[in-house]
């Protein structure tokens, strides 16, 4: 049993108060005139208390490698978000399955793996539009867009604004 970076792990109430009546058992088998399978009783109980805990470690350790591949797909995203709006390809990337990577990601943040690369792209093309002097052709193609008409498509959809016009207000 491996404890990781964290030696203290997280339990409920429940589980508490499961492991304690594992040691409850264990105290009244010490404390019964029941000879002669005590020892193994006990070692088969104490047995029981490890899988127990064993399987409590597992949970946390899940739930950290969870947030590890959420931290690595944020990080890809950043690398990557002006040249792909797909999952798979970060899926691919982190050599996991696109309905995994979603998952995982709705779990540990509350949002999909579509709506983080949705909104990492229009970020990125707000920021563009904003403070880059590029005309919004240019900006379609710097952020692989196959056409113009698609990217302007693609930001009303998301925005509620065409990006001339929020180009404007900008």
């Amino acid at each position: 049993m491996r404890f990781g970076r964290k030696p203290c792990l997280q339990v409920t109430e429940r589980d508490v108060a499961e492991i304690r009546q594992f040691f409850q058992l264990i105290k009244t088998v010490i404390q019964s005139d029941k000879e002669r399978y005590r020892k193994e009783i006990i070692h088969t109980l104490f047995t029981a208390v490890f899988y127990l805990i064993t399987e409590l470690n597992q949970r946390e350790q899940s739930s950290e490698q969870k947030q590890v591949l959420f931290d690595q797909f944020m990080q890809l995203l950043g690398e990557y978000n002006k040249r792909e709006r797909n999952v798979s390809f970060y899926a691919r990337q982190l050599n996991i399955t696109p309905k995994y990577l979603s998952s995982v990601v709705k779990e540990v943040s509350g949002k999909t793996a579509a709506k983080w690369i949705d909104e990492s792209v229009i970020l990125e093309a707000k920021s563009l539009l904003k403070y880059s002097g590029m005309s919004i052709q240019e900006i379609a193609y710097h952020l692989n867009f196959s056409t113009q008409s698609f990217f302007g498509k693609y930001f009303k959809q998301h925005t509620g604004t065409s990006p001339s016009r929020y180009k404007r207000k900008g």
